[in-house]
């Protein structure tokens, strides 16, 4: 690849492009705090002081990777949301399940995004990051809505909310550590594990119903 500075925009989106191609095959291979900038560098075919053309640190790269995976899921979601002929709680539940189970990349990027992506960055990278979820969070809220229209706006904004602290806790519970995972398959530990999309449909069906009663009785 040639990685002469990019002028024009469709040069610099080429660039972010394999930028993100590259974070997104090392996260599949390794944890976040084992990856760093040369690495990412490396991966995209660049030189590390290149890349710092178009991000200036290893945690912007990931909440453009994060914005990335949340926009192609939820394209994902409408379309499957949109061939649900009578939504229900339980239906509207499987369908972000589903999808979900597509988007393993994007589980963990939710792990990660509170404790360690949006920390130790500037003031004008996390407004530009949070600026960026205005419309995916409108998008999300939205969609919720139009499948079950009984619940409020303000309902189903805080299921967007809960939804991802739901994902975000029980991903690295579902996904032990190997010395856990040995663990618990003894047989006597079985109640500590976690079948995550499992129990992600089962919450989110409560969730959903208890909102749907809340909406009614308000």
């Amino acid at each position: 690849m040639n990685w002469q500075r990019a002028r024009r925009p469709a040069q610099k989106a080429e660039r972010m492009n394999a930028i993100l191609d590259a974070a997104a095959s090392l996260f599949d291979e390794k944890e976040l705090s084992e990856i760093s900038m040369r690495d990412v560098a490396e991966r995209a075919g660049v030189g590390k002081a290149s890349l710092y053309h178009y991000v200036k640190t290893k945690e912007e790269v990931f909440l453009s990777l994060y914005g990335h995976e949340l926009e192609v899921w939820l394209e994902g979601l409408e379309k499957r949301l949109g061939r649900l002929r009578k939504p229900t709680p339980e239906r509207v539940a499987a369908a972000l399940v589903d999808e979900l189970k597509l988007h393993p990349r994007l589980c963990r990027l939710k792990v990660v995004l509170s404790l360690v992506l949006e920390r130790n960055l500037s003031d004008e990278a996390i407004a530009e990051f949070k600026e960026s979820l205005l419309g995916p969070t409108d998008h999300f809220v939205a969609m919720i809505h139009q499948s079950l229209p009984q619940l409020s706006h303000v309902a189903a904004k805080d299921f967007l909310f809960q939804y991802h602290a739901l994902v975000a806790g029980l991903w690295p519970m579902a996904h032990p550590t190997k010395q856990l995972a040995a663990i618990i398959r003894e047989a006597k530990y079985s109640q500590f594990r976690v079948d995550f999309y499992a129990l992600l449909q089962r919450t989110l069906v409560t969730l959903l119903q208890s909102k749907e009663k809340g909406s009614q009785h308000a």
